[in-house]
């Protein structure tokens, strides 16, 4: 992550380390945030199902550094994402992502989602439309912020011996409704939550100058690798088996 920062001139990440701003452990409880409930809501979210009983759904092995902490988590229908509102700052998220390079190139190839044009002034997820997952997983990436900070995660959720119906993420489409009884089914994200708060309602992400940077960055790159480069416009001129990686 702090190569293709710093190659747009920007501050590298530094390890997340404020309540709010840190995945927490599966097992821990912190000031604010029942932590297995927070992964439960987390995993609901990144398989886009639902659970319809309260079974035991996540087995949860988290890896700090060469300390591994383990824990089962359940859930049921109809989490409304309250310890998840307890985290602040801007998620990046890499779906079916298992290796951290690769989740580094999805994030940074949303770029070409703003159509060679400074990002609009952001409202929400998907207003105006071009804010999806993986733009503002972009946006997160390159979080222009000062004292820019990270926590990331390899997170595999896998759900067993129970029925499960598709919920539908806005930018995700195809899902299909599946029979979870008596098998197990795993999904492996990439997430990375980025501090300080990168998207804020009624702001544009970038400043013109450094969004002048981050294309030059971008181009520079992919001319040597010998992809036809995004033109610059005128304008320019977020059951588991869960590691932490430091991505950065």
């Amino acid at each position: 992550m702090n190569e293709v920062r710093e190659a747009a001139g920007l501050a590298a990440f530094g390890n997340a380390t404020a309540n709010g701003q840190v995945l927490p452990e599966p097992s821990v409880r912190t000031n604010t945030i029942v932590a297995a409930t927070l992964w439960n809501e987390i995993c609901v979210e990144i398989t886009g199902m639902f659970r319809l009983f309260p079974v035991p759904i996540i087995l949860v092995s988290v890896f700090y550094g060469h300390e591994a902490v383990s824990a089962a988590v359940t859930g049921t229908a109809g989490s409304d994402g309250t310890e998840a509102q307890e985290l602040e700052g801007t998620f990046a998220y890499h779906p079916n992502g298992k290796d951290c390079k690769a989740a580094v190139q999805y994030w940074k190839d949303g770029f070409s989602l703003f159509n060679n044009e400074l990002p609009p002034t952001y409202t929400e997820p998907e207003n105006p439309a071009v804010y999806t997952e993986k733009a503002i997983s972009f946006v997160a990436l390159y979080n222009p912020q000062p004292k820019p900070v990270a926590s990331c995660a390899l997170v595999t959720c896998t759900q067993g011996g129970a029925f499960a119906a598709p919920r539908m993420l806005k930018s995700h489409e195809g899902l299909s409704t599946r029979r979870l009884q008596g098998e197990e089914d795993s999904t492996t994200a990439v997430i990375c939550l980025t501090n300080p708060v990168a998207l804020s309602n009624g702001q544009k992400p970038f400043e013109e100058e450094v969004w002048q940077k981050i294309v030059q960055a971008i181009v520079g790159t992919e001319e040597s690798n010998g992809v036809s480069p995004v033109r610059p416009s005128l304008a320019v001129g977020f059951i588991m088996m869960l590691f932490a990686y430091a991505l950065f």
